[in-house]
């Protein structure tokens, strides 16, 4: 498999997973305000948090890959 291509799956990859801590943060959003004790309320307010790092983390990775499929091409033409 070409590095090209291998850059294209990794970020088609990424991408999926940004999506779906996407999804997490909606949940754990609505389960926080659903929630009716402190305890439930401080989890989901952890859980939360960690998916926006996750998702921030992501994206960031997702960058640098982007320039790197970006520095690919420039070399292939």
């Amino acid at each position: 498999m070409s590095r090209m291509k291998e850059l294209q799956e990794v970020a088609e990859i990424i991408s999926i997973a940004i999506v779906r801590e996407q999804a997490s943060i909606k949940y754990y959003k609505y389960a926080h305000q659903k929630a009716t004790s402190e305890t439930a309320k401080k989890t989901f307010s952890l859980l939360l948090e960690q998916e926006r790092t996750h998702e921030a983390e992501l994206r960031a990775r997702l960058h640098e890959i982007k320039a790197e499929i970006d520095s690919e091409r420039t070399k292939s033409k």
